[in-house]
């Protein structure tokens, strides 16, 4: 039997998966359906066919978070607390390897922002999830 802190820390965990399933949705939406107006407004870089085909892409990708957050969070919230620790792990890879390639940023990209948030409660809702796993001492 869980105890009642572990039960908490899957129910929060559970919850916020389920926030960013609704983030990444909307950011599906914006990339795609919305890719311009995202482009120049939130992210802010030239309107090249490519750059909006990569953010578009982007979208794609988005969208499939966003079917696969809620679909963890639905059938299978006990993984909740480890996929929010994965989420910035895998960003860091990929930002990683961007810079290995001598890649950098020229546009100003605001929605860096709230990416920074998005990781951030990933981060601190994940840490929380694995000290409420950890066996009290009595």
């Amino acid at each position: 039997m869980k105890s009642t802190g572990t039960a908490r820390a899957v129910a929060v965990s559970r919850n916020v998966l389920v926030v960013l399933a609704a983030v990444d949705l909307i950011r599906g939406i914006a990339h795609t359906f919305l890719l311009n107006w995202a482009a120049l407004n939130v992210a802010r870089i030239d309107p090249h066919p490519d750059a909006l085909m990569l953010l578009g892409v982007f979208g794609n990708s988005n969208f499939l978070t966003a079917g696969v957050f809620a679909l963890i969070a639905w059938k299978a919230e006990n993984l909740a607390g480890y996929v929010l620790g994965i989420i910035p792990v895998a960003y860091g890879l990929g930002t990683t390897g961007i810079r290995l390639n001598g890649v950098s940023m020229q546009s100003e990209f605001n929605g860096q922002y709230m990416m920074m948030v998005y990781f951030a409660v990933c981060i601190v809702t994940f840490l929380y999830y694995i000290r409420a796993q950890r066996p009290r001492r009595t």
